[in-house]
């Protein structure tokens, strides 16, 4: 009975291990399809040229193919969206950004402008720091200053991983 209790510990445990973990993305993403046609979105470039009205973007599994004005690209079977009203821009390049949050724990506390313990709090946030900054728009971002240099440097191992 103890072998046989020990080789199903062993089993379910060596298929666990190699069970992919789940993406942290997917509550994130509400369309998956491998040909996503955006109809009728205005595009600003980034270039200081004046926005395009009225275009469609063809993305085929995740990048963009091809934007024209409406009706003029010859355009696969996908999933076809009317965005009428939306704006679609370049990602946008954060040159001042932070892994970690700051605060004055005292300060809040005691509304007299003392401070008193703890002071000066930091909370590092890898996890949400990143993802907020995504939802934001900010494709690229620069840290300035660290208070776990090797933190930010797990953190893009963890981005250019997947």
């Amino acid at each position: 009975m103890d072998r046989w209790l020990i080789s199903v510990v062993l089993l379910t445990g060596m298929a666990t291990a190699q069970t992919p973990p789940p993406n942290d993305v997917t509550p994130f993403v509400s369309l998956r399809a491998p040909i996503l046609i955006l109809n009728h979105v205005r595009i600003i470039d980034g270039t200081g040229a004046a926005p395009k009205e009225n275009q469609t973007i063809l993305i085929t599994d995740g990048k963009i193919q091809a934007i024209g004005a409406f009706g003029t690209l010859a355009l696969p079977a996908g999933q076809q969206l009317d965005r009428t009203g939306y704006t679609v821009i370049p990602g946008l390049v954060g040159m001042h950004n932070h892994l970690y949050y700051t605060g004055s724990a005292a300060m809040q506390g005691r509304g007299r402008g003392e401070i008193g313990e703890p002071g000066f709090v930091i909370m590092e946030v890898p996890y949400t720091a990143p993802r907020l900054y995504l939802a934001a728009g900010v494709t690229t971002m620069r840290t300035t200053g660290s208070i776990e240099p090797y933190t930010d440097i797990k953190v893009k191992e963890r981005v250019d991983a997947g």
